[in-house]
């Protein structure tokens, strides 16, 4: 039986970078999927959680909440938060400048019709995505344009960002077309032979 138990949705969302970095680091772990049916109808699975929301996680029996905290945590104890303190800066930078994004993609999924959520993806085509790649882009280059964040491996910043381009690529096909370092990432992290092989098994979802 896996120490690390995590329970989330059937899709990528605030889980991914999460499930991208265990698969990185050969650490096995038992996923519990909670269907919307269940989470919006049964009050016991609000009731499991830490804090009414998910993911959240069983490690060594104890449970915890809060998805950043959780691959923080991981990612400190396997060796993808960089190898200094100002490595674990820029990190944590890059994961909070995602997560200013996310609202673009939420509206966008959640849209109430077609018509609606054509003009979100519009809109992030011509303003938001091009802007945060940018600020991505520019973070890369200043570490040398390797394709990551930090350092000269992957590491949590990197399976965060490379699951919020997978979602603006999906969006817009051409978006990395001017960031050739953010495009070097993407296939840095997919070069990761077991995040190679998930990314091979796994549903897709696209969120």
């Amino acid at each position: 039986m896996a120490d690390i138990k995590l329970f989330y949705f059937p899709i990528r969302g605030r889980g991914e970078f999460i499930r991208l970095l265990l698969k990185a680091a050969n650490q096995p772990y038992d996923e519990t999927i909670i269907s919307r049916e269940s989470w919006f109808n049964d009050p016991e699975a609000k009731k499991a959680t830490p804090y009414g929301q998910v993911p959240y996680m069983f490690y060594k029996g104890k449970r915890y909440g809060q998805s950043k905290a959780i691959a923080t945590f991981f990612a400190k104890k396997f060796g993808f938060y960089g190898k200094t303190p100002e490595d674990g800066l820029r990190v944590d930078e890059v994961m909070q400048l995602g997560d200013d994004f996310r609202p673009n993609l939420r509206d966008w999924f959640l849209a109430k019709d077609e018509a609606t959520k054509a003009e979100f993806a519009q809109k992030m085509k011509d303003e938001s995505i091009p802007r945060y790649l940018g600020y991505f882009e520019e973070l890369l280059v200043d570490n040398g344009a390797t394709g990551f964040f930090v350092g000269d491996s992957v590491s949590l910043a990197d399976f965060f960002i490379f699951d919020i381009v997978e979602t603006m690529v999906a969006v817009d096909s051409e978006a990395l077309g001017a960031f050739p370092s953010i495009q070097k990432l993407f296939d840095n992290v997919k070069a990761v032979p077991a995040i190679r092989d998930y990314l091979a098994s796994r549903n897709p979802t696209p969120i």
